[in-house]
């Protein structure tokens, strides 16, 4: 499939960011861990081969300067350094270093940025596909897309569909909380602890059903408990090492899927980021649930989503570009969050896919980016955190435990009529419409 359309405001963004911070990587993926005999890795290099007429996100990269960047199409990359492998010392820590590493190593030089590494030997009959992309060519919803398309059942073209038209009165009022984002909040610019470029990768999970039951009996989702849980966990941490976080929301965001029906398999980025603050200050879990559960509506709503599409699309390059900038400037830094679901049994050949870790990038600038991926009944969450914070790297350890003392809330006097489907990045790549993302 080649596409024609142009670059989205976003990608150009992301290349541009790229090119202009090479240090800063935009690597997102995530790890499978299946169950079998790893393949040969010429298996593994024709199985891919044969399906790549059905991912343009494989196929297409971009090009050029900055933010005159155009798709251009290579059907047929070269797999070599694409499809790769390496065999592990025996050991789940030899693993975990591999994949540490793997999160800083370079994409390919050329081509279509993305790359698929086989890792073995750490554990009998076990063994790990590591998918990577960068983000100017892949978000959270392409990649969840691809690796549905990749081993998963090959997913139907979705039609065209019918989508909401936003009007002047809901662009307005879309804009206006866009714009809200852009205000000094203060909270990460201590001049003791200056965010730097050094980042800290950490992994927790906890079983889906617990965050499902916990949002649920609210009248909320999965991703509203993931938010409150992720609020119980940064009070804990400012408490002990944040003063300037103790007492106030901390402004966050969520990755808002943009894209439309037909646009699942496309290339690019079609999210914007939704501005749901944490209500760390709360003072129990059932108030930070239900402060998240109401800040999340708006950004569920179809007819927003493509009021954001509306102003995205229409928003002039470099205007977009220089409004990303002051996004990364300290006295606005947000905390990033996704929340994915891959929803079909993942699989190479017979092995199946026992559990999915996801990473993500972060931002210049910004303090921590978080992204949940729930899978067969466990939702394992990269933390990506700023290594100049003290000890920040311990939200990982402080949002398990939050689960885990969480108990389900009793229904809201006046339930909310959002269900369970904010995992708004996957529900796109699997049922496509409105990213992930979480890119």
């Amino acid at each position: 499939m080649l596409i024609s359309t142009r670059p989205s405001l976003m990608d150009l963004t992301m290349h541009d960011m790229a090119q202009k911070q090479p240090w800063l990587s935009q690597t997102i993926g995530a790890a499978l861990h299946l169950q079998g005999t790893a393949p040969a890795l010429a298996d593994l290099r024709a199985y891919v081969g044969g399906r790549l007429s059905l991912l343009p996100c494989l196929t297409h990269y971009l090009q050029g300067g900055g933010l005159r960047a155009r798709w251009v199409h290579d059907p047929r990359p070269d797999l070599q350094p694409r499809i790769r492998e390496r065999e592990l010392v025996p050991g789940k820590d030899s693993l975990d270093a591999v994949l540490q590493d793997l999160l800083t190593q370079p994409l390919p030089a050329s081509g279509p940025l993305w790359d698929l590494w086989l890792l073995h030997g750490h554990v009998a009959h076990q063994y790990t596909l590591c998918y990577r992309a960068h983000h100017s060519g892949q978000d959270g919803a392409a990649v969840i897309n691809a690796l549905h398309n990749l081993f998963g059942a090959v997913l139907p073209h979705a039609p065209t569909g019918t989508n909401p038209v936003a009007g002047p009165r809901a662009c307005a009022s879309t804009l206006r909380g866009m714009l809200a984002a852009l205000a000094h909040n203060n909270i990460w610019n201590d001049p003791a602890h200056v965010l730097d470029d050094s980042r800290i990768s950490t992994w927790a999970s906890v079983p889906t059903r617990l965050l499902h039951d916990m949002g649920a009996a609210r009248g909320g989702s999965g991703n509203d408990a993931f938010l409150a849980t992720l609020a119980t966990a940064v009070r804990t941490w400012t408490h002990s090492h944040w003063a300037r976080g103790i007492g106030r929301p901390v402004p966050a965001v969520m990755m808002a899927n943009l894209r439309r029906a037909h646009e699942a398999g496309h290339p690019g980025n079609l999210f914007a980021y939704a501005t749901v603050p944490l209500p760390s200050h709360e003072p129990t879990h059932q108030a930070r649930l239900d402060a998240v559960i109401t800040a999340t509506q708006g950004p569920k709503s179809p007819l927003r989503r493509e009021a954001t599409r509306t102003i995205l699309d229409r928003t002039p390059t470099r205007l977009g570009r220089a409004l990303a900038d002051r996004l990364t400037t300290p006295s606005r830094a947000v905390v990033d969050t996704s929340y994915v679901a891959v929803r079909r049994p993942l699989h190479y050949q017979s092995d199946p896919v026992t559990h999915i870790q996801p990473f993500t990038w972060l931002p210049r600038n910004h303090p921590a980016s978080v992204l949940a991926c729930s899978y067969n009944g466990i939702t394992t969450t990269h933390f990506l955190t700023n290594g100049a914070l003290p000890e920040f790297h311990q939200l990982a350890t402080h949002w398990e435990q939050a689960v885990s003392e969480a108990q389900v809330p009793g229904p809201r006097a006046t339930p909310s009529p959002v269900g369970e489907q904010q995992e708004t990045t996957a529900r796109a790549a699997t049922t496509p419409g409105p990213s992930t993302p979480r890119p």
